[in-house]
């Protein structure tokens, strides 16, 4: 098959959110699992479209269009790395107690949550309160969410879009914050009924 190209082993980068992981060269294939955007694999050959890569000690196929070298993808591969990072970071506080104006390490108001997170891993020292970290960033629409944004709230009072609640997008329509009404640091639905209405934007914070 002269389509086959062996490539010895070349180290590729996940260039998309989530990449389905097969066991045949086929989207009718079962998925073995999925990669993360920025995860480094190892392709074995390239045929058809398909590439036959090596993935944490498994071999599988992944779509050739979702890799790239790493050198034309730097900053989009080492900014979403970081992000996978501080999500990583973020759920590892999971539980620990919601206090007003506290910023760590075992207890948090909402900004201070955030302000802690992304200070111990991306090394970025963010304002202090909600409304502050609001106008920090970059605006980004909630259509546009990507994982590690900042996703701000009007939850007090007249619904007039004064941020007063902060929280990090993961991905999948949910985010993680401590919340004064759960008393902890958890894992909310941004599209329940009341965040949506209490949505008011997002910040891009990693460049």
């Amino acid at each position: 098959d002269k389509t086959t190209q062996v490539v010895n082993y070349t180290k590729k980068y996940v260039n998309v959110s989530v990449l389905n992981f097969r066991y045949n060269p086929s989207t009718k294939a079962s998925i073995l699992g999925v990669i993360l955007k920025g995860s480094e694999v190892e392709v074995i050959s390239i045929s058809n479209g398909w590439s036959k890569v090596e993935y944490n000690g498994k071999e599988g196929y992944v779509s050739s269009n979702y890799l790239s070298d790493k050198t034309t993808d730097i900053n989009q591969i080492t900014t979403s790395a970081k992000a996978g990072k501080i999500i990583e970071y973020a759920k590892t506080l999971l539980g620990k107690k919601y206090v007003w104006a506290d910023e760590g390490p075992n207890t948090f108001d909402c900004s201070g949550f955030t302000w802690y997170v992304y200070k111990n891993i991306a090394k970025i020292s963010l304002p202090r309160t909600s409304k502050e970290q609001g106008a920090y960033g970059t605006y980004i629409s909630k259509k546009d969410l990507q994982p590690s944004d900042l996703v701000f709230f009007d939850t007090v009072g007249a619904k007039d879009n004064v941020i007063s609640h902060v929280g990090i997008y993961i991905g999948n329509n949910q985010f993680i914050h401590s919340s004064s009404s759960q008393g902890k640091v958890v894992i909310s639905q941004l599209d329940s009924n009341y965040y949506l209405n209490a949505f008011v934007n997002g910040r891009r914070v990693l460049k």
